[in-house]
Parts: structure tokens; sequence; C-alpha cells
């Protein structure tokens, strides 16, 4: 996957780059701080085109986000973790798909491989289960340590924090063994819809969707990682294909969004073979 490594990030204070700077360190990051004495969408849009760059980091209000410039128009994506407390609250089998598909017990431990935002892996540890956050992208992963470190301020959400360890690193390189690997690969930018589109288009220009033979990689590392007893879950695009073109076990699926499990025989042996 690619990294971004050298990046802008815009705020008005120089405290706030001291907050973001800590959490730098040990990530392969190069930040370079812009001070605005604004930072609405005029003056975020003069400094794109005044430093001549087209992605950046924002720190506004305690909350990082990535933003994209482009045609005009400016696109901002976050964690946004605070948006999912009633959500997670209420999680179960009957109103998360992803939980029915994953079939979570307390203290059972998961590896989200590809973490993103993170919002998949706190539905995922609202069950009990200890769930570690592994990120490959160093943007992304101190968009995650960010975030996480925000909420610890929020007392309701100290004991779901507890359960989650985030990881700077590729999951191909993880060798803990777990109850369940979780895992949604980005995929490519047109098997999304219009609206999604924006926001995609934001993550496209730090992540890229993995090739075929990642792929593979990538479910054969899966598939080790768990217990003799334990699952693989993929979440894809209703309508995409299945990863590394290997046919699951079990499915779960709605209108936008499929599930698909895999246990540890027989697809280590067939993705050997190939």
């Amino acid at each position: 996957m690619q990294m971004a490594a050298d990046l802008p990030i815009f705020c008005t204070h120089l405290d706030d780059i001291v907050k973001v700077m800590a959490m730098v360190d040990g990530l392969p990051l190069n930040i370079e701080p812009i001070i605005l004495s604004k930072l609405n969408n005029k003056y975020l849009g003069f400094a794109f085109t005044e430093h001549n760059i087209s992605q950046a980091l924002l720190f506004e209000k305690d909350k990082l986000s990535l933003v994209q410039y482009k045609d005009g128009e400016l696109i901002k994506v976050s964690n946004e973790w605070h948006t999912l407390t009633k959500r997670i609250v209420t999680a179960g089998r009957k109103s998360e798909l992803l939980l029915q598909a994953a079939k979570l017990t307390a203290g059972q431990s998961v590896i989200d491989g590809t973490a993103g935002f993170g919002h998949d892996s706190l539905i995922l540890a609202s069950t009990g289960a200890m769930v570690m956050m592994c990120e490959n992208n160093p943007i992304m992963a101190l968009m995650l340590m960010h975030e996480h470190h925000r909420m610890q301020s929020n007392a309701n959400w100290q004991g779901l924090l507890s359960r989650i360890k985030i990881y700077h690193g590729n999951v191909l390189d993880v060798r803990a063994s777990c109850d369940l690997v979780y895992l949604d690969p980005m995929f490519p930018q047109d098997s999304y819809s219009a609206k999604v589109g924006k926001t995609m288009q934001a993550l496209h220009a730090f992540v890229a969707p993995p090739s075929r033979d990642d792929e593979i990689q990538l479910l054969n590392h899966a598939v080790q990682l768990i217990h003799d007893e334990g699952r693989v879950i993929i979440k894809r695009p209703v309508s995409a294909p299945h990863l590394a073109q290997q046919a699951p076990i079990q499915s779960w699926q709605n209108d936008a969004v499929r599930f698909d499990q895999y246990h540890k025989h027989p697809i280590v042996d067939n993705l050997v073979a190939q």
C-alpha cells in the first residue's frame, strides 16, 4: 500500500502543533506546520493554492482531519468516533450485520488488519472483545492515535478504549494469534456510489487498493493468524468479487455491504497451492 510520509498540517495555534507532534514520534512522518489566522474554507483554499499542495492534515478544535483540495472543492474526512456512541451502546447481532458474522463473545481477541478510521473495530470491541487496530498507513495511524487519546476524556468511553490497542505497521508482520481477523481492504474507487465517492476520493489519495497478489497474501496470512476454531471476516461492497477470488464458507449481506467468513481449513491449503 502507498504511504504518504510528508504532509503539511494547517492550524491556528502552535500549541496544536505540539499536541500532534507528540503523537508523530515513532511514525515515519515529516509534518510541516502551516499556521493560518483562520481555518474557514476560504482561507484553506488560499493556503492550498499558495503552497501548491492538494492534501493536508487539519487540526481544528482538537479534531484531526484529512483534507483534500481539488477543483476548488474542499473534502474533509475524520474519525468522528463520538458520533458512534449510540450505535456502540445498542450494538448487537440483531442490529449489526458485522456482529452476526463475527459471533464474538467477551474476552475473545480480534486483529483488525485494515483499521482505517476504526469504526468497525469499535463495533467489534463493543462485544467485550480485545481488539488490535492494525494500520499500515502512518497518516491513518496518527489519526487513530489522536482519536483514541481525544476520547479518553469521555468517562463513558474508557472501558471500551481499554480493550483497544493501536499498532502502526503491516498486518503481514503481525505474528500474534487470535480468535478473529477482520479485514476491510480498500476497494477500487469506481465501486462506490457517487455520494460516498467524495470521501473515498480523499482516502484514495493516501491508501491504494491491494493488487491481486496483495489479496492472496493478505488472506493467506489472515487465516494463518487465527486459532484452529477461529474465523476471518472480510468486508466487501455487496457486488464485489471475493477477496483473492476465494469463495467464503458463509456470507451475510444487506443492500450495501457483504461480510464473507473464512475458516482456517481448507483456505490455507488452497492459497498455498496457488
